[in-house]
C-alpha cells in the first residue's frame, strides 16, 4: 500500500512539474524595445529581403522606401518608388522589389541591388498589398479597383505584364499564398469575406464569410490553418484549410490589423486601436503583449526570431524590439 501511495504521489508530482514547466514556457515570452527609427512620413508596410540582410519600409506621405540594415538596425538609405507607395514585396528570386502606388494605380518595379525603378505596371484602381508566389513567377495585387468591387491583378514577374484579372469582393486588402503555392487566400475588407483562388487555374474556389472588415491574413507553419484579423469585430477568424471553413473566433484587442507568424509558430497581432502587439502560441493562448507606436500598422519578425519590427504611421517611426 505504501508503495502504491508513493507511486501515486510520484506520478502526481511529475504531473504538477510538467504542468508548471508548461505554464512557465507559456509565460516566458518577453521583449525589450531597442530602437525607434525615423523611416519617412506615413510608414505603411514592410518587407524583409530574401537574404535577411535588409528591411524595406514604404513611406506613403514622403514617397520613398526606407532601407534598414538588419545587422546595425539603422536606416542606411532611401529610394524612390513612386507616388504614395503602400504595399511592397521582394521577389523570391531576390532581384526585384515591387511597390504599389495607390493613387495613380501603378506597380513600380525596382531593381536590386541598384534600387532604381526599371518599369511601371499600370493596374488602375487602388492597389493595396502585394503577394508573391513561392516560385517568384507571379505577383498578385490586392486591388480595390475603381468601382464597387475589387480585383486581383496577376503579374508575370519576368515580363512585368498583367496576365489575368480576377474579380473578387469589395476592397481586397491582404493575402497569402499556401506553402505549396497552389492557392491564394485574399481578405476583402468591404465584403467581410475570404476568397480562395486556385493559382494553377486562376479560378475562384470558394468564398468564406469572416468577421467585419478583415485586414490581415497568415498561415500556420503546417499549412493547415489560416488566421484572419477582423478590424471591426475585434477578433481573429480561424480557418480550417482542409475543410475551407471558419471553425472558431478568438477575441482580440481593439482594431486588430496586421499579423505575422514566426518560425516557432508564435502569432503576433498588431492591435492598432490599443497600440499593442499581442502574442499567441500555436494553441491560440495569449502568451504576452507589448506596447508599440501610435497608428501601428504592419509587423515583421527577423528570420532568426531575434527582432520584431512594427511600423507606426502617426509617429513616422519604425519600432524595433528584441525578443528575450
Amino acid at each position: 500500500m505504501k508503495s502504491m501511495n508513493l507511486n501515486i504521489l510520484t506520478g502526481t508530482l511529475t504531473t504538477i512539474l510538467m504542468v508548471t514547466t508548461w505554464i512557465s514556457a507559456i509565460d516566458s515570452f518577453h521583449v525589450k524595445r531597442i530602437g525607434k527609427v525615423k523611416v519617412g512620413k506615413g510608414p505603411q508596410f514592410s518587407q524583409i529581403s530574401i537574404d535577411g540582410k535588409f528591411l524595406f519600409v514604404t513611406a506613403f506621405v514622403s514617397n520613398e522606401v526606407a532601407i534598414l540594415d538588419m545587422n546595425t538596425l539603422r536606416k542606411i538609405d532611401t529610394f524612390y518608388a513612386g507616388f504614395e507607395p503602400i504595399g511592397i514585396t521582394v521577389s523570391p528570386t531576390g532581384d526585384k522589389i515591387f511597390v504599389t502606388n495607390r493613387k495613380n494605380g501603378l506597380i513600380k518595379v525596382v531593381d536590386l541591388p541598384s534600387y532604381t525603378v526599371i518599369d511601371d505596371i499600370k493596374v488602375g484602381g487602388r492597389p493595396a498589398q502585394l503577394i508573391a508566389s513561392p516560385t517568384g513567377l507571379l505577383i498578385f495585387v490586392a486591388n480595390w479597383g475603381s468601382g464597387k468591387f475589387g480585383k486581383v491583378d496577376v503579374i508575370d514577374t519576368s515580363t512585368h505584364r498583367i496576365i489575368n484579372e480576377i474579380p473578387v469582393g469589395i476592397s481586397p486588402i491582404a493575402g497569402v499564398v499556401s506553402p505549396l503555392g497552389d492557392y491564394l487566400f485574399l481578405a476583402c475588407s468591404g465584403s467581410n469575406d475570404l476568397w480562395v483562388i486556385n493559382i494553377n487555374t486562376l479560378k475562384i474556389v470558394k468564398k468564406i464569410s469572416v468577421g467585419i472588415q478583415p485586414s490581415g491574413v497568415a498561415i500556420s507553419l503546417d499549412g493547415n490553418t489560416l488566421y484572419v484579423t477582423n478590424n471591426k469585430t475585434h477578433d481573429l477568424s480561424v480557418i480550417d484549410l482542409l475543410e475551407l471553413k471558419e471553425t472558431r473566433r478568438v477575441r482580440l484587442g481593439n482594431r486588430p490589423f496586421s499579423l505575422t507568424i514566426d518560425s516557432k509558430g508564435r502569432i503576433f497581432v498588431v492591435e492598432s486601436g490599443d497600440n499593442i502587439v499581442s502574442v499567441f502560441n500555436t494553441e491560440l493562448e495569449k502568451i504576452g503583449s507589448f506596447s508599440v507606436g501610435k497608428g501601428s500598422l504592419d509587423i515583421d519578425v527577423s528570420h532568426d526570431n531575434r527582432h520584431i519590427f512594427v511600423t507606426a504611421e502617426k509617429e513616422n517611426r519604425l519600432f524595433i524590439f528584441e525578443i528575450q
